[in-house]
């Protein structure tokens, strides 16, 4: 059924999404306006199809400052189906827009096209001014085993920015629960002291964190969260652990 409706969808279309034009004419940006109001799967599939007679109007649609921001991301989007690791340029430039959502979506879309080229962009966004940008940031680090991407990820735990009158901001436990996917024995102290946090959300992450590099289960069946904790703050104190 998918198929077929995506089949009359595009009969509906203007010839032009079918015609080969190298430069972007309004019949062209008409009909690419058109795959861009498609639904998602329907709207992917169109664009990697025709991605050499798209890719320059999505491009320009997307850093167009007078196009609203849903077609913006959208069109954003639509760069990197259309041409994955070769829009790897393009997308780089949205990662230095002045704009949060512009760099937003750039580091969501190098992690699916180009992580490599997108955790670099994101060692430097974790450091950005807007939230939505550096939980982005994290995401794509987060399975980052180098020791140069842990060290910039515990020093971003406890930044000014990821608090808010003082306040532990949720980004904070996203940066945790990354660290603790894979943690290092150096860093064992480091987690028995989140246990002692204010921030309640980072308290399970660490957990885990200290359950990998221990070996140790705590706690049998369903424990709530305060005792947990504290049968970890019991078992390291008992093995001599300084926190």
């Amino acid at each position: 059924m998918k198929i077929i409706m995506t089949s009359l969808v595009l009969a509906g279309l203007s010839s032009s999404v079918f015609a080969a034009n190298p430069k972007p004419s309004s019949s062209t940006l008409t009909s690419a306006l058109e795959v861009l109001s498609l639904p998602l799967e329907n709207r992917r599939m169109v664009v990697r199809d025709q991605s050499e007679k798209f890719y320059s109007t999505f491009v320009g649609l997307a850093f167009n400052e007078k196009q609203p921001m849903s077609l913006r991301w959208k069109a954003l989007m639509a760069v990197a189906d259309a041409k994955g690791e070769k829009a790897t340029n393009d997308l780089l430039r949205a990662g230095n827009h002045s704009l949060w959502f512009m760099r937003n979506g750039a580091l969501v879309a190098l992690k699916e096209v180009n992580p490599a080229a997108g955790a670099e962009l994101a060692q430097k966004l974790v450091k950005d001014k807007a939230l939505v940008v550096r939980t982005a940031a994290v995401d794509l680090l987060e399975n980052d085993k180098s020791p140069e991407v842990r060290e910039l990820l515990w020093s971003e735990l406890n930044q000014n920015y990821n608090f808010k009158n003082k306040q532990s901001l949720w980004i904070r436990s996203k940066i945790v629960q990354a660290l603790a996917k894979a943690p290092a024995d150096k860093e064992l102290k480091t987690f028995a002291a989140l246990l002692s946090d204010s921030d309640r959300r980072l308290h399970v992450p660490a957990v885990r964190g200290l359950e990998k590099l221990t070996g140790v289960q705590l706690g049998e069946g369903k424990v709530n969260q305060a005792k947990l904790v504290q049968l970890w703050k019991d078992y390291l104190k008992k093995e001599q652990v300084e926190f």
